[in-house]
C-alpha cells in the first residue's frame, strides 16, 4: 500500500516539473517575442538612428524608433523632437491615423513650441492629400453617402493656422489650400444633388443645391447648383420657380448652357485636377 501510494506520488511529482518546464518554456518564448529591442539603447543612440531612417526613407521603422524614443525618454530634449517628427513619419508610412493622431498629439502637449504652426499644417496636409484622393474617385454609385470628413478636417487645421500663426512661412500655402477645400466640397455637394435629380428625387436635388448656395455662394459649382434647381423645378411642374432659378443664373452666368453634368469624375475636374498635382508635393519634413 506504502509503495503505491509512494509511486503514485512520484508520478505526481514528475507531471508537476514537465508542466512546470512547460509553463517556463513558453515563458522564455514569450519573453522573448515580447522583449523591448530598444532596452538599454541610450536616447542619443535611438534617436539618431530614427533620423538616419528618415532620411533613407524607412518610415516604418523611423516611426517605430521615434515612439520608442518618446515612450523610454519622456522627459529628454529628443522626446519632444521625436514627436514632431511622428506625424510626418506616419503620414509617409501611409498610416493617416496615426499620423493626425501624433499631430493633435503634439499640439495637446506642445502648444507653445516654436514649430506647432508646422504640425498644424502637416495635420492639415494629411487630411487634405486623403480628401483629394477621395474626390478624385469620386462616381455616381453610392455619392449620397459619401461625407468629406476629410476636407472639414483639412480645412479647420489650415484656418487654426492662418489664424493663430498668420506670418508663418506655412501660412500663405494653407490659405490657398483652404480656397481649394472650399471649391472642393462644393463640388461634392453639388454632385450629391445631380446623384439625387438624376434618380427622381426633385425635391432632395433643390434643398441640396440651395445648401449649397448657402454654404459655398460664389464657388464654382454655384452655377451647377442653380441649373440643378432649375431642371428639377421643371420636373415638379413648379414654373414660377423654375424661372426664378433661371433669372438668378442668367444674370450670374450669362454663358451658361443650362446643360446638367452627370455624376462622374468630370463633375469635380475643374477642382481636382490641378489640387491633386498639388497633393503630390512632398510634406516638409519638420527642420
Amino acid at each position: 500500500m506504502t509503495v503505491s501510494i509512494l509511486k503514485k506520488a512520484v508520478r505526481i511529482s514528475a507531471i508537476a516539473i514537465v508542466s512546470v518546464s512547460l509553463l517556463a518554456g513558453c515563458s522564455i518564448f514569450g519573453n522573448k517575442k515580447d522583449k523591448n529591442e530598444f532596452a538599454g539603447w541610450s536616447v542619443e543612440r535611438m534617436y539618431t538612428e530614427a533620423r538616419d531612417n528618415l532620411n533613407s526613407k524607412d518610415y516604418t521603422r523611423a516611426a517605430e524608433l521615434l515612439e520608442a524614443t518618446t515612450t523610454q525618454y519622456p522627459f529628454s530634449a529628443q522626446a519632444v523632437q521625436a514627436q514632431l517628427e511622428l506625424p510626418y513619419a506616419y503620414w509617409k508610412d501611409e498610416e493617416r491615423g496615426k499620423a493626425v493622431a501624433a499631430a493633435d498629439r503634439f499640439i495637446a502637449l506642445n502648444g507653445s513650441h516654436p514649430k506647432v504652426d508646422y504640425v498644424y499644417y502637416i495635420k492639415g496636409m494629411i487630411n487634405y492629400n486623403q480628401n483629394v484622393s477621395y474626390l478624385a474617385t469620386l462616381t455616381g454609385q453610392g455619392l449620397s453617402d459619401r461625407d468629406p470628413k476629410a476636407a472639414v478636417e483639412s480645412f479647420n487645421a489650415f484656418k487654426t493656422l492662418t489664424e493663430k500663426y498668420p506670418n508663418s512661412r506655412y501660412a500663405k500655402d494653407a490659405r490657398l489650400r483652404m480656397v481649394s477645400l472650399v471649391n472642393n466640397m462644393s463640388a461634392h455637394e453639388a454632385g450629391v444633388a445631380v446623384y439625387y435629380y438624376e434618380r427622381g428625387a426633385y425635391l432632395a436635388a433643390i434643398n441640396r443645391s440651395q445648401d449649397l448656395l448657402k454654404t459655398y455662394d460664389g464657388t464654382p459649382a454655384t452655377e451647377d447648383a442653380l441649373i440643378t434647381m432649375y431642371h428639377s423645378y421643371e420636373q415638379l411642374g413648379m414654373t414660377e420657380q423654375a424661372n426664378d432659378a433661371l433669372t438668378v443664373l442668367k444674370k450670374n452666368y450669362p454663358d451658361s448652357t443650362l446643360e446638367m453634368k452627370k455624376t462622374n469624375r468630370s463633375l469635380f475636374s475643374r477642382s481636382t485636377k490641378r489640387d491633386r498635382k498639388k497633393a503630390e508635393i512632398e510634406i516638409p519634413a519638420p527642420e
